[in-house]
């Protein structure tokens, strides 16, 4: 079977979601039927397992210091079912505190920062709270951890 085939060699390389595999095939002109016989025998041996794949995307991402927002907003972008993102999320064993990975963000910039006037005061608040939206820590945790710092 050409498709599944395909679809191992595509895995291989990384972990995939269901829904990267099916556009991967349907790139590669394979029929719906294919595609679809594919995924079923992948996900049957566990190929394809889109919850073991939000789970450790969670962890990957964590050790990245991205805010849980941006983790579950890429995987929805990689084409894992909402459901799939809260339900691996609720069972992982550890979720670092948002506050204290935004605040070690902050202090990061603040040191590359180094000596500032204090009319950069605005432009340093500015590259924290920009940096922390970007890696998806929520607007409450944002102006927390500028207050705490800048203060």
């Amino acid at each position: 079977m050409a498709a599944i085939d395909k679809a191992i060699y595509y895995l291989n390389i990384k972990p995939r979601t269901k829904a990267q595999v099916i556009r991967y095939l349907e790139q590669k002109d394979f029929t719906t039927e294919e595609i679809q016989e594919a995924i079923q025998e992948l996900e049957s041996y566990r190929y394809i397992d889109d919850f073991n794949y939000a789970q450790m995307y969670f962890e990957v991402a964590f050790e990245k210091g991205k805010g849980i927002a941006r983790i579950k907003r890429e995987l929805a972008e990689k084409g894992v079912d909402r459901q799939i993102i809260e339900e691996a999320f609720e069972e992982l064993e550890s979720v670092p505190d948002q506050y204290e990975t935004a605040l070690q963000t902050g202090r990061k910039i603040l040191l590359e920062a180094g000596e500032f006037d204090p009319d950069q005061k605005q432009k340093i608040k500015g590259r924290i709270a920009r940096r922390l939206a970007s890696k998806g820590f929520s607007s409450d945790i944002v102006y927390s951890v500028i207050r705490e710092l800048m203060d």
